[in-house]
């Protein structure tokens, strides 16, 4: 699905109205009507007593949708319009009328004390936050900072319409105070806010209201959140007649002394997803290390440094293997010893498979970062935000607040699919197109998580799947890991090692849903 800035909304808001035809106020009853759908999941609407907070703008014409379709439903309503009827204008003001119209109790009022009032003898069940909007940016000021405040100081449950108040919908920023809501409900399409931090933490559950306007002709755009049809149709084919060489070999060049961990899990994550065959060269002095605690992957033993890092004499003992491997991944633990980088700058540009990028070796690139046309293969790059910051000079704050814009123009300039790391992680191609994924929590936020996604996107380039493919698979499958490990643990504990266990269980929960929703369309 389509993810959006406010002007991009707007300008679809437009072209639905003059070009499609349909009227701006049945777009605005859908929202409303919408919104009161997502209330019916949380709460039985007979005599629930909502209470809605109604800004001056569009949001607060759904306000006031929504409080006719909850009385025709049977909930006790009340409307607080924080200004004058006789200050809206359009739908909102045509909508306002409708309220009053149908007898809801609507007060108007700038008063912060009035509103206290209302609200301590309504005790309301349930507060709707129809205040601001996506296109409010700057601070919440006097009554409107005081409301919010006295609204998230409540034990009421909290829907907000399209987006919490005071977080700009564009980078789900604030300054100062927001709304803290139980649930989210964005119309048509996503907003950047609405999946961009801390944005999307304030969001609550979030839910997508179909307002109307045809999706085919709209689901087109360089931003794309990934969904749950995207990855099982990416899931590649088991053939049954298959063996270890239909699904792929993977060489993986990795670890050093004190970093053995780091190569032992990217090896185990790419058997996890269904590689044919690992093998996983390592420095001599761990690769005792590494027999003890791989019995499934093949060891290749490497001329070392006096560190036992990876020494230049290596590029001998891999050329060999290059020539039955379908995929490299390099850099996990490698460190960015002198010699291991002249190692990795001699050798990368002898790479003409797919090659995942990662950790170490994309530290060592950003010393010569047009080295990068060196590279003859199909790469992805695997950068948190500290490994891109080296690799651009942008600072890691600017890159998170600007990862969305960031992602697509830093493809294009190294060439090759690029993932950024974090909350959201984003994979963005040269061509321009940038995929949001929705899976996670902060339990990624631990080391060797990293290798751990190495590990699986080799694993499905193994199995014949396009860079960009098992980019957009493999990440979404290693949040959805963190995701489902907290049915048993919690965002504290988890580790590395507990996705790996949780890889299985991820396929199975894409595959079975599946399943599920093809028998029950039966």
């Amino acid at each position: 699905m389509r993810i959006v800035t406010n002007d991009e909304m707007k300008k679809i808001d437009k072209w639905s109205m003059k070009s499609l035809g349909i009227p701006g106020i049945v777009l605005m009853e859908n929202a409303g009507r919408g919104c009161v759908n997502i209330l019916e999941e949380y709460f039985d609407l007979e005599d629930l007593k909502v209470l809605i907070i109604c800004g001056k703008g569009n949001n607060g014409g759904d306000g006031f949708v929504i409080g006719r379709h909850l009385q025709n439903r049977g909930s006790i309503v009340e409307i607080i319009l924080t200004g004058k009827g006789n200050e809206l204008k359009g739908d909102a003001l045509l909508n306002y009328k409708l309220a009053k119209k149908s007898e809801i109790e609507l007060y108007e009022t700038t008063d912060i004390n009035k509103i206290k009032r209302v609200y301590n003898s309504f005790n309301p069940d349930v507060f709707i936050d129809a205040i601001f909007g996506t296109g409010f940016k700057g601070t919440p000021k006097g009554i409107y900072h005081k409301l919010i405040e006295m609204i998230n100081n409540t034990d009421a449950f909290i829907l907000s319409v399209d987006i919490p108040s005071g977080i700009n919908g564009d980078d789900g920023q604030f300054d100062n105070t927001c709304i803290i809501a139980d649930a989210t409900a964005t119309m048509c399409l996503p907003k950047r806010g609405n999946f961009l931090y801390p944005g999307r933490e304030f969001c609550g559950d979030l839910y997508i209201v179909d307002i109307g306007v045809p999706y085919k002709l709209i689901e087109k755009g360089p931003a794309q959140i990934i969904e749950f049809d995207d990855i099982h149709e990416l899931l590649p084919i088991r053939q049954p007649d298959g063996n270890k060489g239909t699904f792929g070999n993977i060489l993986i060049i990795a670890g050093a002394r004190g970093f053995s961990g780091a190569a032992a899990m990217a090896a185990t994550s790419a058997l996890r997803v269904g590689a044919g065959l690992v093998r996983l060269a390592a420095p001599e002095g761990i690769i005792d290390a590494l027999e003890s605690k791989l019995l499934e992957v093949v060891k290749v033993s490497l001329p070392q440094t006096k560190e036992e890092t990876i020494s230049v004499k290596a590029i001998d003992t891999l050329l060999p293997h290059l020539e039955k491997t379908d995929v490299v991944v390099i850099g996990p633990g490698i460190t960015t010893h002198p010699e291991t980088a002249e190692f990795l700058f001699k050798f990368l540009p002898q790479i003409s498979m797919p090659v995942v990028i990662d950790a170490d070796a994309i530290n060592i690139i950003a010393q010569n970062k047009k080295f990068f046309k060196k590279i003859r293969a199909p790469f992805i790059l695997t950068p948190h935000p500290g490994e891109l910051s080296r690799l651009t000079k942008i600072t890691p704050q600017e890159i998170n607040l600007r990862r969305i814009d960031l992602a697509p123009k830093l493809a294009k300039d190294f060439g090759g699919v690029l993932i950024i790391k974090g909350a959201p992680t984003l994979i963005a191609l040269p061509e321009g197109k940038t995929y949001i994924n929705p899976t996670g929590n902060s339990g990624l936020a631990s080391a060797g998580s990293g290798d751990v996604l190495v590990g699986m996107i080799s694993g499905f380039l193994a199995q014949n799947l396009l860079p960009a493919q098992a980019s957009i698979l493999a990440v979404f499958l290693h949040g959805l890991c963190a995701e489902l490990a907290m049915d048993k643990s919690n965002e504290y504990a988890l580790t590395a090692g507990d996705l790996i266990d949780y890889i299985p269980e991820s396929i199975n929960y894409i595959t079975r849903r599946e399943f599920v929703e093809e028998n029950a369309n039966d």
